[in-house]
C-alpha cells in the first residue's frame, strides 16, 4: 500500500499538525448567523419585522421581493450547511476529510465575505449588518494561518 504523506500531514492525530480551532469555532458561528439569514429570508419574509431589516417600505414591496428573498435564504443555508459540515470534517483527523472540510470552510467562509463586501459597497450605512454577516467567516479564514507543523 502506497502511503500519502500529504494526507498524513493533515491529520490531527498524526503529531504533525494542530487543528484549527479559531477556524472550527468561527466557521460554526458563521454557519448559525446564515441559519439565521436562511430564518428570515425563506421562512418569515412576509412578516414585518423580517422585511423592515432590508429596508423594505411596505408590505407591497415585499412581496415583490419574496421570491428572491426565498432564494436567497436557501444560499444562505446551503453556505452554512457548508461551514458546518466543514468544521466537523476538520475535526475528524482523517487526512482526506480533514482536506475536504478545509476546503469547504475556505469555500464557504469566502463566499460570506465577498457578500459582505458587495453589502458594504452596496449600502454603505448598513455597517451592522455588513459586521453581522462578515466578522465571523473572515476570522474562520484567518484561523488557517495558525495551521503549523507541531
Amino acid at each position: 500500500m502506497v502511503k500519502n504523506h500529504y494526507l498524513e500531514a493533515w491529520s490531527w492525530p498524526m503529531t504533525t499538525m494542530t487543528l484549527p480551532w479559531i477556524t472550527v469555532i468561527f466557521a460554526i458561528i458563521a454557519a448559525s448567523i446564515h441559519c439565521f439569514f436562511w430564518l428570515i429570508e425563506s421562512v418569515r419574509w412576509r412578516q414585518h419585522a423580517a422585511w423592515k431589516r432590508f429596508g423594505v417600505n411596505d408590505q407591497a414591496e415585499a412581496e415583490v421581493l419574496a421570491p428572491m428573498a426565498f432564494n436567497q435564504g436557501y444560499y444562505n443555508l446551503a453556505l452554512a450547511a457548508a461551514n458546518l459540515v466543514g468544521a466537523i470534517l476538520l475535526c475528524t483527523g482523517n487526512g482526506a476529510s480533514v482536506l475536504f472540510g478545509a476546503g469547504l470552510v475556505a469555500a464557504a467562509s469566502f463566499t460570506m465575505v465577498v457578500a459582505a463586501v458587495v453589502l458594504l459597497i452596496s449600502k454603505p450605512g448598513f455597517i451592522v449588518p455588513v459586521l453581522i454577516q462578515g466578522v465571523a467567516p473572515i476570522i474562520a479564514l484567518f484561523g488557517f494561518i495558525g495551521i503549523h507543523a507541531a
